[in-house]
This record gives C-alpha cells, structure tokens and sequence, in this order.
C-alpha cells in the first residue's frame, strides 16, 4: 500500500491574535478587579449549600494545572528538564487524581466540558482557520527554541511557560484519569463548548461557576466565571510548590467574574449592550470581519480598547445604528448573519451547531463521539479535515516530522471513516520543509478493512483481528498475531514497537538497535519513574524526537484505531509504558557517544545503575 498525497502547498508566517474571547476584555476585569471580582470561599460556600458544581472549560483545566504540576514536580526533584522529556504520565495521574479527591471531600464537583477538535464544525472551520494558521507558526518557533535547549544552546530557564509543547499523549492521560475518578465529561461534537458551558450554568441546579480564561463568558447574561489566575488565589492547594500532590486545604478563595458587574465597570446599564461591544470588539463570529480594519473605520475616540470600544456602544447602542457599519451588513450577508449569530448565541437563544450531513456515518459518529466512545478527530476525519499534532523533535531543515510518517496509517482510517463516494481528507501540519503545508490525501481502499456501522462493541476478537492488520500494513509478511501470543495489554505494546521499528528502521530516523533495545526496555520494566526524576541529565534531540515518535504512534494506535474497534479497555494507558525522565536516562546510557555526554552531568555510580536497572527486567 502507497498512500497518495494529491496536492499540496505551503503558506508563510502570518501575525498572531493571543486572546481567547473578546480581546483585552479579560485583562479589563483584571485591572479593575476591585469592580469586577468578588472573592469567594467555595469550601465554605460548599458546606453551607451542601455542595456545589463548577462548570470546567476543559482546556483551561489542563492548561492551569499541568504547568503547576511541572512547577512543583521539578522543584521537588531538582530537574529542570522534566516538562520537556515527554511526560511523566504517572506522575501526573497521582496529582490529578488527588486533585479531584480533595475536591469530593469538600463537596465540590467539577463538570468538564470538552471542545470538539478542530475541524469537527464546517462553520467553525471557516471561522478559526486563519487563527490556527498563525498559533501553529508560532508553536513551531517555540518548537525551535526548546530544541535549542536540547542542542545547548539555551537554557530551559530562559523560556515562557506558553513556549513548551504539550507532551503527545497528555490529553489521552488526562480524561482517562477522571473518568477514572467518576467525574462527568461533556464532549461538544461540533466546536467549541461555550455555548454547552454557559448553558449548563443555567440549566444544572448545583452549578455555582465556571472555570475558564475565556472572555466570553463576560458577555453572557448572569454568568459567573473563574479565570485560572483567579483560581485558589492564596494556593491553599500547594500547587507549584515542591510537593507531590496537592494539599488539602482549609480554605479555597477564587476570584469570581459575574457579567453583571462587568457590565457596570463599563458604563452599560443593558445586558444586550454587552453583547454589541463583543460584535464590534470582535468575537469569534466577528472577528474575521471587524478585526480586518472594519473596527477602525468607525469614531472611536481615543485608543482603540475595550473602554474606547464600550463608548462607542453607548453612544450608538447597536451596530446597526452606525450608517457605515448598516451599509456593511446590507452588503455583506455574511456579517450581517455574524451579527445576528452573535445575539442570539450570548443570550442562550441559538439553536446548537449541527453536524454535517453525509448519510447513516455522520449520525453514528456524532453519537459515539457524545457518550465518549469516540474521539472527536474521527468527526473531523469524516469532514475531511485533519490538523497534525503538533510535537517535540528535531526541527532541522529536512528532518523527518511523525505526523507526516504516520500520514498511510490514517490513510487507512479514513476509509473507515469516511463515506464511500468520498476519498479525500485536507491535512494540515509541518513538514520536514515547510513550517506549515496543506496536503490532500486519498484515503486507502482495501476491502479487508472494517465497515464504520458493522463495527459492533462486542465483537472483541473480530475487532482484534481488524487491528492486527491494520497495524501489520507495513510488515513485508504476514505476522502472527501478538495478541495471541503477548496477551491484549502486552500485544498492544509490541504491536506499537514492531509499528515504530518498520516505520524507522532505514528510513525516517534511521534507528539503531540500541536506541530501539532501550525503548523495549522502558515500555516493558515498569521502572518507577520518581526515581529518575531526581537524575538531571539534559537530552539530546534525537533522544526527544524518538520518545516523541513512539508516543505518536501510540496515539494513533489508542485514540483513532483502538477508540474506532472499541479496544481501549484492553490497552495500557500512558502512564502505564512511558516515562519521560526514564526513557531520558535509559537512552542516554544505551550508546557510547550519548554515554560519554551523561557522565559530563551525573555521576559513574548513577550512569551504572542506570544501566544495572535497564537490563533488570520488570521493576514494578
């Protein structure tokens, strides 16, 4: 089998917009904390309600604690390394486990809701694409930066929290975690949650608040809102400290946003003035237009911001009410149906996104993707869309990128996924050339591979059978089946080695036997990885790149193929065959010439018992 890339193109660095929600409207509500935040308690509002929820904006969660998770884990262990090694998936499944059961005890619940991935939503896609194109050049800079952390040439110190790249398989990590603890997870199918959020503020009878550094939720109508810089202010929970886990706590103040009061720190006395100032600010159905220059055609007084903005609404009261911003929307159907989009969605009125229609597949998907059984990028797949995981390895001009390795094994599921009169799917991602290039790639044809709607849940050994020969493609013959011989748990790790082996051996990253006999050894001994945590040794970028390769191909491998045959229940989680801190060492110690450049940072007795350990066997 060849996968078949029918065009392609790349496209230069464009500007970036930071902000998440209107822009500059949170950092409005930060300088006039005073108006806008009442600082509360929820222990004691817990206990005095007899519990409470908070609503979480998922990425906010991942995105406030595991940078204290890192802050904390490296302090403890004195290594400096340890966020850009590749994760220490235990490590962060105790701190996250913990987290949640604090919070149970003091009668806090948390409801995660979960945006779709990109692509999931026609709409959407249109809307964000050109601010995914300018995030991804600058995370690939940043990609550039911590390579250089890794070459020696900087120092990791020296660089932004914002500038380290999620570790590959974090997200996996994360939501098996607190499913794991019984918490509720709401998955959009279609985009962004906000709407689902602020909804659920509404609807459910517990909820107090949500959690989220998003703006928009100034905008809804009695809407009250926890930014991460407002959370457990007085870091009652230790957070970022050199503990372990977090601490329980007598006490959790948080600062509370309420759209109310944030209406009155700017001069509104109406909740739908709020609304115009988001349009003419630009929201995220705004922004494409107004953003463009459209907002600085008009009398604003003063330096165009959030304030000057909000003057402006109040002398007009409404977009329509200004003659250049009326003969826009007579002219441009689209903004005008932005406008109204934009009223009707912050007033809790509009009509939830829906999914593409392509027959009986888009419907199934759209269910498995709701009761969690299926990632959302399967519904991004069916709508041809897929966006590369972005990941850290070597960033060389001309060195090969995982994503675009793997691109025949997704080749392979999107004939799964998608119907059959289609065959196309638009990639977007770097290469080893280019920092950003479009491709177009045809799905597989291949008659022996499952049909979406026969996959049924209980036909385990049928759906076994399906992931061995997808993950065999590559085998020049036919193999055994390594869950016949290893068992489901272990046949699924040698199934991910044997994957990665065939992908590098003579090509791509050229790997050597060592390098491979070290990844073995890491996967299969179980070693406890706080004892490696404790062991600084800086990594080189082939160390970071193959780690990296290998947890993509696990990716692929747990979360489109696994989720798609209903597998997972049988496979090991992250936490259970990777260590970053481990692999670090144990890569370090397997060659000569990377052996020579650890003993320059450690010890001769540390290095000989790394090496003792990787040749010990299972250390569970």
């Amino acid at each position: 089998m060849k996968v078949i890339v029918v065009y392609q193109y790349r496209l230069q660095s464009i500007s970036l917009r930071k902000d998440m929600g209107i822009r500059g409207l949170l950092s409005h509500c930060l300088r006039r904390r005073e108006e806008c935040v009442d600082e509360v308690d929820l222990v004691a509002l817990a206990k005095s309600r007899g519990g409470i929820e908070i609503i979480v904006d998922f990425y906010s969660f991942e995105h406030m604690v595991v940078p204290k998770f890192w802050k904390g884990l490296g302090s403890l262990r004195n290594n400096q390394f340890l966020k850009i090694l590749g994760g220490e998936y235990k490590s962060l499944e105790t701190f996250i486990k913990r987290f949640i059961e604090i919070f149970r005890q003091l009668k806090i619940s948390f409801v995660f809701i979960k945006d779709a991935t990109k692509g999931c939503s026609e709409a959407n896609s249109q809307q964000k694409l050109d601010t995914w194109m300018k995030r991804h050049h600058k995370e690939v800079e940043n990609l550039n930066e911590v390579i250089n952390v890794c070459r020696g040439r900087k120092e990791v110190s020296n660089l932004d929290e914002q500038m380290f790249t999620r570790p590959v398989c974090l997200e996996i990590q994360i939501v098996e975690t607190l499913m794991s603890c019984g918490c509720e997870i709401i998955q959009s199918v279609t985009g962004e949650a906000d709407f689902m959020i602020a909804k659920a503020l509404h609807d459910r009878e517990k909820a107090f608040a949500i959690w989220s550094n998003d703006s928009d939720f100034c905008v809804f109508d009695k809407c009250r809102f926890i930014p991460n810089d407002l959370f457990d202010i007085y870091n009652g929970l230790q957070m970022g400290l050199p503990v372990e886990v977090p601490v329980k706590p007598e006490s959790v103040w948080c600062g509370i946003i309420s759209s109310e009061k944030v209406r009155f720190s700017l001069g509104f006395q109406s909740p739908h003035l709020m609304v115009e100032l988001s349009i003419i600010a630009g929201n995220d159905f705004t922004s494409q237009y107004v953003s463009t220059g459209l907002n600085r055609q008009i009398d604003i007084r003063g330096r165009i911001g959030v304030e000057t903005f909000a003057e402006w609404v109040k002398r007009y009261r409404g977009i329509e009410n200004h003659p250049m911003l009326n003969r826009e929307m007579s002219r441009n159907v689209s903004f005008a149906r932005a406008v109204e989009h934009s009223r009707m969605f912050y007033c809790l009125q509009s009509n939830p996104e829906e999914i593409v229609h392509k027959g009986y597949f888009s419907k199934l998907l759209a269910e498995k993707i709701s009761s969690l059984k299926y990632p959302s990028h399967l519904m991004a797949m069916h709508n041809n869309f897929y966006w590369h995981r972005l990941l850290q390895e070597d960033t060389t001009r001309g060195q090969p990128c995982a994503e675009e390795a793997l691109t025949e094994l997704r080749a392979l599921i999107y004939r799964i996924v998608l119907p059959r009169r289609e065959n196309l799917v638009n990639e977007y991602g770097r290469s080893p050339w280019d920092t950003l290039r479009i491709e177009g790639v045809l799905a597989i044809d291949d008659p022996n591979l499952p049909a979406l709607h026969k996959i049924q849940e209980d036909k385990i050994f049928w759906n076994l059978n399906s992931f061995h020969y997808i993950m065999s493609h590559q085998e020049p013959v036919e193999r055994p089946k390594w869950f016949d011989r290893y068992g489901r748990k272990n046949g699924f790790i040698v199934y991910c080695l044997r994957y990665f082996l065939l992908l590098n051996w003579g090509r791509n990253l050229q790997l050597q036997q060592q390098e491979f006999l070290a990844l073995c050894a890491l996967v299969f001994a179980r070693p406890r990885e706080e004892h490696y945590q404790q062991i600084q040794i800086r990594p080189t970028p082939r160390c970071v790149s193959i780690g990296n390769w290998f947890l993509d191909v696990y990716r692929h491998a747990f979360l489109f193929l696994g989720k798609l045959l209903y597998l997972t229940h049988e496979f090991p989680l992250p936490e259970e065959i990777y260590s970053g801190s481990v692999w670090t060492c144990f890569y370090m110690c397997c060659k000569d010439d990377t052996y020579y450049a650890a003993s320059r940072q450690t010890t001769q007795e540390v290095l000989s018992w790394i090496q003792d350990q990787m040749n010990s066997g299972d250390q569970r």
